[in-house]
C-alpha cells in the first residue's frame, strides 16, 4: 500500500479546515511526492506544502493538519527548523484508490476518520520499484501508478514534438532577400521541420521472469498510440504470435492476464528461446519491417543456453529505422550465465537498462 493511495484523507482534512484543495493541486501533489525521498520528512513536507498551499495565511493550518494526520503524539513544529526524524504514521484502516485521467483525480472514501497514510519510511518511492515482484499485491501497486507515468510520458512526447516542429530561420533566403533593402533583413524566411510519426513494432518476452515488465511496458506504449502512426505487437516465449488486437481491444493493463491464454507463445520446449522466436518472426512477419519502422524489444535476453540467432537482428537492422532493446535486469547482471544481451547489443541502435519504473519511463521518453 503506497502513500499515493492514502493522500486523499489528508486532502479531506485540509478541506475541513478551510483550505481549498483543487483536483489539479491534488494531482500535482501526488506527482511531487513520487519525486522525493520519502524517508526524509522535510522533503515529504515540502512536496505537500509547495503543491497544496497557495496562500501563506494557511501555513499554520497546514502544519497543524500535517502534524495531526501524519505524526501523532509529536509536538507541533516546522520541519525546516530542526533535525527531522523519519515520519511515523498511524496504522491503515483500509485501502483507498485514486486514478488520474484527463487532469482530474477521482477519489474514493476519505481516510480522515481514523485512517492515515502509510509512512514514507515504510515504502520506497514507487518510481524506484524494480520489476522483481513477489506477489499479486505488488503487481497491483505497480499498476496503480500507471496513469501518472502514462500522463508524464505523454507530456514529454508533446514537448518533444513541439520542439521538433519549431521553425528555423533560413539564413540563405533571408540574406538574399535583404539585398533589395540595403542589407536590412525586413523579411524573415523560415524552414519548418516536419517529423513523420514513427511506425512501432514491439517484440516482447512474456515468460514468467519478465512477464510483468513486458506487459507494463506494452501498456505504456499503447497509451502513447496517438504519437505513432501504427503499433504492431508480438509476444513470445519459444514461439511468437501477434498480440496487437489483445493490447488495443481493452484495458492495456489486462494484457498480462490474457496473453498466455489467447496467444500462441509457448512452443515445443516451453522454455524461453530468443533465437527460435526471432527466426519464426523473420520467417513469418518480416514483411512488417520497413525503413519507417522502429523495433522495440522488451526482455532480459536470457536464452536458456539455446542458440541466440543474432543474425536475425542483423538482417532486421538493414530494413528498419532503429532497434531499441529494453532490459529489466541491472546492467551488472548482463552477460552473466545464459544472458546473451551483449550478442544482441551489437545489432541494436541502443540497449536501455530498465530495472525500475523511473528508468523505464526515461527510456521510453527517448523514442
Amino acid at each position: 500500500m503506497t502513500v499515493l493511495h492514502n493522500l486523499q484523507g489528508f486532502f479531506a482534512e485540509l478541506r475541513r479546515e478551510g483550505v481549498l484543495i483543487t483536483p489539479s493541486q491534488a494531482t500535482d501533489c501526488c506527482q511531487a511526492v513520487m519525486q522525493v525521498d520519502w524517508e526524509r520528512e522535510e522533503y515529504f513536507y515540502s512536496a505537500l506544502f509547495s503543491t497544496l498551499i497557495k496562500d501563506f495565511a494557511h501555513q499554520e493550518t497546514f502544519d497543524q493538519v500535517f502534524q495531526r494526520y501524519f505524526i501523532p503524539g509529536k509536538e507541533h513544529r516546522h520541519p525546516e527548523k530542526e533535525n527531522i526524524a523519519p515520519v511515523v504514521y498511524r496504522p491503515e484502516d483500509f485501502i483507498e484508490q485514486i486514478s488520474i485521467s484527463g487532469g482530474q483525480m477521482a477519489m474514493g472514501n476519505s481516510l480522515s476518520q481514523g485512517g492515515a497514510a502509510q509512512s514514507p519510511g515504510a515504502s520506497k518511492n514507487p518510481l524506484d520499484q524494480d520489476f522483481s515482484l513477489d506477489s499479486l499485491a505488488d503487481i497491483h501497486k505497480l499498476e496503480a501508478v500507471f496513469p501518472i507515468i502514462a500522463r508524464r510520458l505523454a507530456a514529454k512526447m508533446v514537448r518533444k514534438r513541439k520542439h521538433n516542429h519549431m521553425a528555423m530561420i533560413d539564413f540563405r533566403r533571408t540574406i538574399r532577400s535583404s539585398m533589395s533593402s540595403g542589407g536590412v533583413p525586413i523579411d524573415l524566411f523560415t524552414i519548418t521541420k516536419s517529423r513523420e510519426k514513427p511506425v512501432i513494432l514491439t517484440l516482447c518476452d512474456v515468460s514468467g521472469s519478465v512477464m510483468t515488465f513486458s506487459c507494463f511496458s506494452l501498456a505504456l506504449i499503447a497509451s502513447l498510440e496517438r504519437f505513432f502512426r501504427k503499433i504492431d505487437c508480438f509476444a513470445f516465449i519459444d514461439e511468437i504470435d501477434e498480440i496487437t488486437r489483445l493490447l488495443t481491444s481493452g484495458n492495456p493493463l489486462d494484457l498480462r492476464t490474457h496473453v498466455l491464454k489467447n496467444a500462441k507463445v509457448v512452443g515445443a520446449s516451453g522454455y524461453t528461446d530468443y533465437g527460435m522466436s526471432f527466426k519464426s518472426f523473420h520467417e513469418r512477419y518480416r514483411r512488417c519491417l520497413t525503413h519507417k519502422t522502429t523495433v522495440l524489444i522488451f526482455g532480459d535476453a536470457r536464452n536458456n543456453w539455446f542458440n541466440d540467432e543474432s543474425w536475425v537482428l542483423q538482417e532486421m537492422k538493414k530494413n528498419v529505422r532503429k532497434i531499441f532493446w529494453f532490459n529489466p535486469e541491472p546492467e551488472r547482471r548482463w552477460g552473466v550465465g545464459d544472458s546473451r544481451i551483449y550478442e544482441y547489443q551489437k545489432h541494436c541502435t541502443r540497449v536501455f537498462e530498465c530495472s525500475t519504473l523511473m528508468s523505464l519511463e526515461k527510456a521510453i521518453s527517448q523514442l
